[in-house]
């Protein structure tokens, strides 16, 4: 593996953090970043296609939630020049603001672009294992300190 390619593969790494911090702390602007302009995302059946519809559909889809945890595990990465295609496994805790809470088990498929130096998704596709209840205690959740609760760095 040359110096190029563990380079990329960190920043690739970087972005599938970058994507599930967003999501933990609900910000639009940061997961939006993460997309291509014509990017394509295929969530729970439903297609999705460029940045500004993803963005949307997000923001519409966490409307009801005051929290979810959202772990891009083990990424498998496979890099040919300003491509890439990941396979990785995700888990998904969703609190809802009314109460009670799910489980989302399953993997992204994914292709990655390198555009203007950044790696970007251009297609998301998730394969849900499972879909269901998760026991949370509604009393126990508590709220991020505020520095948790900000972009890194």
């Amino acid at each position: 593996m040359d110096l190029t390619t563990v380079s990329d593969t960190l920043n690739i790494q970087q972005v599938y953090a970058r994507y599930s911090d967003a999501i933990m702390r609900n910000d639009v602007e940061t997961f939006r970043s993460c997309w291509s302009d014509d990017a394509y995302w295929l969530l729970l059946g439903i297609e999705y296609r460029g940045k500004e519809e993803i963005a949307e559909a997000y923001s519409n889809s966490v409307a009801s939630t005051d929290y979810i945890l959202h772990l891009a595990l083990a990424p498998l990465i496979s890099i040919d020049g300003d491509k890439a295609k990941v396979r990785s496994q995700v888990q998904e805790i969703i609190h809802f603001s009314s109460g009670g809470a799910m489980l989302i088990l399953g993997n992204y498929n994914d292709e990655l672009q390198k555009i203007d130096g950044q790696w970007l998704f251009a297609a998301r596709r998730i394969s849900v294992r499972y879909s269901g209840p998760f026991a949370m205690d509604d009393n126990a959740f508590i709220p991020f300190l505020p520095e948790a609760d900000k972009p890194f760095g």
